[in-house]
């Protein structure tokens, strides 16, 4: 399956879905600190990687000429590695059932918004 990948498509949307992670995270975090809700980095991070990959899907398949579905839940994968290595670098145990759950959510998410976006190519 990987020999019909458009790597650049991926790369764009983790590229591009990174950003957009980092940038929902930092708002939702400005505004939840400024209303003083407590654990607000921890929510906000939690939003901002679920948009993260819904921005890296929607524009790995937007740009990918063919398995679009594929394209994004792949570009959202690469998010959700980035983020567990991360975690465990830091000294986090990365409980198996909680990777799992994000790798799926990566899947979902990525997958569903390249889809929703090649049909608004399309159209």
């Amino acid at each position: 399956m990987f020999g019909s990948i458009r790597v650049s498509a991926v790369l764009f949307g983790v590229g591009v879905g990174v950003l957009g992670l980092a940038v929902a995270s930092l708002a939702l975090w400005f505004v939840l600190f400024s209303l003083g809700v407590a654990g607000a980095a921890g929510a906000a991070t939690t939003f901002g990687t679920l948009a993260g990959f819904a921005i890296a899907g929607w524009f790995a398949g937007r740009r990918a000429p063919f398995s679009h579905f594929f394209h994004g839940a792949t570009a959202a994968m690469g998010i959700a590695l980035a983020v567990v290595v991360t975690a465990v670098v830091n000294g986090s145990p990365a409980p198996t059932p909680q990777v799992v759950l994000l790798a799926a959510l990566a899947i979902a998410v990525g997958g569903l918004s390249a889809h929703l976006a090649a049909r608004t190519k399309a159209a």
